[in-house]
C-alpha cells in the first residue's frame, strides 16, 4: 500500500522507540526484519528501492505488536512457583560461592522462566545462554560469549583468555538446555570457574536442561568428568510430580477458591503437559472467555491433551 507523510512518521517513531528499547538500530532492524542500511535510508529519505515495500514490513511488525499487547490472557510474566523459587536460589548460591551447578528434569516445570528472571533482575552479574543444538562445541559457545561480552577474537585460545579478562569476580553464566553441551564444551566452562578460583574470586556456572543433563556430568567415571563432578555443588533434579497445588492458585488467581478447576489444572500440570502445558491451556480458555471448569475441559480436548 501507499504511505503518507504522516503515516511513514508514525512508522518511523514507533522504530525510534524500538531500536532505544532493544539497545541500537541495528538490533531494532534485526528484530522488524530490515536491515539497518535500509533503515538509515528510510529515516533520512534517500532509500533508493520500494519504499512502500519497506515501510509494509514495518506497518506488520508494530500491528502485529498492538495486537499481542491486546491478548485477553497474558500469564507470560514470572511466577514464583515451588520449583522456580528452588531454581532461582540455586542460580543465587552458585553467584555467590562459585563453582558448578545443575538444575535439570522434566520439560516445563519453571527451570527456564527463573533462569530468565533471574538474568534480569542481575543483568551485571549474570549471562544467560540458550544452548542451539548447531551451536555446542566449545568453538560455538566461546562464540555466544564474545557476543554477549562484545570480544571480537577469533581463534579458540583468544576468545577463552578474553572471556576470562572480561568476567568478574562474583558473576554467574547460566546455560539454559545444557543437555546439548558435550563433555569437552562443559570441560572450557569448567576451566573459567577455576580460573577465578585461583585467584581467591568466585565464578558460577550453572547447567539447566533436561534429564539428560545430569548424566553429561556424572554418567562416566573417567577423570574428565570426575574433574566436573567434584566442583559441581549442587545438583537437583525435579519433575511434574513435584508441582504443588498452591502453584496453580500461584499462576492463575482468578482459579482460587474454585476446587474443582484448580484441581483439573493441577493433574494437567502434573502430567507430561506440565506448568507450559496448563498455562497454555489456561490462555486459550481465557481468550475463549470461559474458565470454568466445563470451559478448561473442553479447551483441553481440543487441545488434544491426554486427561
Amino acid at each position: 500500500m501507499k504511505y503518507s507523510g504522516n503515516e511513514k512518521r508514525e512508522l518511523l517513531e514507533k522504530l525510534d522507540a524500538l531500536a532505544k528499547s532493544a539497545g541500537s538500530m541495528t538490533k531494532a532492524g534485526a528484530i522488524v526484519g530490515i536491515s539497518a542500511s535500509i533503515l538509515s535510508g528510510l529515516k533520512k529519505g534517500t532509500y533508493q528501492g520500494d519504499e512502500d515495500k519497506q515501510f509494509d514490513i514495518l506497518a506488520s511488525y508494530f500491528n502485529a505488536k498492538k495486537d499481542a499487547e491486546t491478548v485477553k490472557c497474558d500469564v507470560s510474566e514470572y511466577v514464583p512457583t515451588s520449583i522456580s523459587k528452588n531454581v532461582y536460589s540455586i542460580i543465587k548460591n552458585c553467584q555467590l560461592k562459585g563453582g558448578l551447578a545443575i538444575a535439570c528434569g522434566d520439560a516445563g516445570v519453571g527451570k527456564t522462566k527463573a533462569a530468565q528472571q533471574f538474568a534480569s533482575d542481575n543483568p551485571n552479574l549474570s549471562i544467560l545462554i540458550t544452548v542451539n543444538p548447531c551451536l555446542k562445541s566449545v568453538k560455538s559457545v566461546l562464540k555466544l560469549l564474545c557476543d554477549r561480552l562484545s570480544i571480537s577474537e577469533k581463534s579458540t585460545d583468544e576468545m577463552w583468555l578474553s572471556i576470562a579478562g572480561k568476567l568478574r569476580d562474583k558473576m554467574v553464566i547460566i546455560f539454559d538446555e545444557a543437555q546439548h553441551l558435550p563433555i569437552k564444551t562443559i570441560e572450557t566452562l569448567r576451566a573459567f570457574s577455576d580460573y577465578f578460583n585461583e585467584k581467591g574470586q568466585t565464578l558460577g556456572i550453572v547447567f539447566i536442561g533436561n534429564t539428560e543433563t545430569v548424566h553429561n556430568f556424572s554418567g562416566n567415571k573417567r577423570a574428565d568428568f570426575a574433574q566436573i563432578v567434584n566442583r559441581t555443588k549442587q545438583n537437583r533434579q525435579y519433575y511434574t510430580s513435584q508441582i504443588l497445588q498452591d502453584d496453580i492458585e500461584l499462576l492463575f488467581p482468578l482459579l482460587k477458591g474454585r476446587e474443582k478447576e484448580i484441581k483439573f489444572m493441577h493433574a494437567i500440570a502434573q502430567s507430561k503437559q506440565a506448568l507450559r502445558g496448563a498455562v497454555n491451556l489456561y490462555s486459550n480458555a481465557s481468550d475463549n472467555e470461559n474458565i470454568t471448569y466445563e470451559g478448561l475441559v473442553a479447551m483441553a480436548k481440543s487441545m488434544e491433551m491426554d486427561i
